[in-house]
């Protein structure tokens, strides 16, 4: 078992909980992360948990173990993987923690960003530029995705693709980005929500940008391949597609999939692809940029789409889940060679819940595949709602996607 790292600069470790009490969940999570560990002056805990826990009392539990120091970063999840853990069905709670006697995180924080996406992803920026951390070599992000739970009427989703371009905007560069847009149930009944410490965010967003002794290296996992050609969208209004090479959108799909589909069964299925390098290479998984359906509207034989990047005038095409795992390890492998001669400490996934086999159809879990290539790196990994990363010479949220980091030192 895998559970902490000593024999570094930097001490991590990792740990979770299905117990329902959420005081004790929190105290036996951070009992297996800490091991035989003494927490150091600058500590990071990452904490999340299933909407099930209440929070604060989480939080104390945690604290009863680690003290009032650490900084507690996190939200609610689907699910948690560790090295020798899995779940995404009912209550629990994992966390990770990292901790040196050297500075290498800040943290920012923007409280509400209902209906405001972009302003809010401009206002957090400007204070990492303030703060001069718009350079630091990597940076986190972190955001409550679910603007309306099915509770509250029709779900809907905060973008991310303004809240970047506000951050953009402002930065005007990316450093290496991992973000997750959390989520609580596939259902999306529960209200999601970040903390920072015992502030506890609904619509929240923050940010942890890492520097000093730590760097950050990030592969995209993105589990899908093309399944047409090029097709061009030819009427799209915010995030509806109207038309794909002139005629209705559904239509098109239709064709595509020989109607071996009803159309109510696009939403959450049908994923369209954006090539962002060259149309006329080789596949390569690390330039797309996947989309899926959020909704469809029989009446305009349109598709509701779930952010508002995919426009008029671009190419898309149709993707179709790769359930041969046998791509990851050639892109885990990059990842440790970009890595070169630095200690690996600890890997932080981000995996989209729809890629687990219990929604996918996989007879097998892709993370745990994962897991067995990272081999010794203390790993904490979550299941989410939307995941952020570098794409080529852009940051991009992502669908059907897992972003595995791995933190290393010199």
């Amino acid at each position: 078992m895998v559970s902490n790292l000593q024999l570094t600069k930097t001490k991590t470790g990792t740990g979770f909980s299905q117990n329902e009490n959420s005081y004790e969940a929190g105290a036996e999570l951070a009992m297996k992360a800490l091991g035989n560990n003494e927490l150091d002056e600058h500590t990071m805990f990452l904490l999340f948990a299933s909407p099930h826990h209440d929070a604060e009392l989480l939080m104390d539990g945690l604290r009863s173990v680690i003290g009032n120091k650490p900084v507690i970063i996190g939200g609610t999840t689907i699910g948690i993987l560790t090295n020798d853990f899995l779940s995404y069905t009912g209550a629990m709670a994992g966390g990770a923690f990292l901790s040196s006697e050297n500075s290498f995180f800040r943290v920012f924080t923007e409280e509400n960003i209902k209906d405001r996406e972009f302003d809010a992803g401009c206002n957090l920026a400007r204070k990492m530029t303030a703060a001069n951390a718009g350079d630091d070599n990597a940076l986190l992000l972190f955001y409550d995705s679910v603007k309306f739970t099915a509770n509250e009427g029709n779900f809907m989703f905060h973008l991310a693709v303004p809240l970047l371009e506000g951050m953009y905007g402002e930065l005007q560069h990316w450093p290496v980005v991992a973000g997750v847009g959390v989520m609580g149930d596939m259902s999306l009944t529960h209200a999601c929500a970040i903390w920072i410490n015992e502030k506890i965010m609904r619509h929240g967003l923050a940010a942890v940008t890492i520097n000093g002794p730590l760097k950050v290296d990030t592969v995209v996992l993105s589990g899908t391949r093309p399944a047409s050609g090029y097709h061009l969208i030819t009427k799209a209004v915010d995030n509806i597609i109207y038309e794909l090479d002139g005629k209705p959108a559904l239509e098109v799909i239709d064709g595509i999939l020989g109607g071996s589909m009803s159309w109510d069964e696009y939403p959450l299925f049908i994923t369209l692809g954006v090539n962002n390098g060259d149309k006329f290479e080789e596949y390569q998984q690390e330039n797309y940029s996947n989309r899926f359906c959020l909704g469809i509207d029989k009446e305009q034989k349109s598709m509701i789409m779930v952010e508002t990047d995919l426009r008029q005038g671009q190419e898309v095409q149709l993707m179709r889940r790769d359930f041969d795992f046998a791509y990851i390890e050639p892109e885990i492998s990059k990842l440790f060679s970009k890595i070169g001669d630095r200690k690996p400490v600890f890997a932080y996934y981000i995996d989209c819940v729809g890629r687990v086999s219990a929604y996918s159809g996989m007879a097998e879990e892709e993370s745990l595949e994962v897991i067995r290539l990272i081999r010794n790196v203390p790993c904490f990994g979550i299941f989410s709602g939307v995941e952020i990363t570098n794409i080529k010479n852009n940051v991009k949220p992502l669908d059907w996607t897992g972003v595995l980091c791995v933190f290393s030192e010199e």
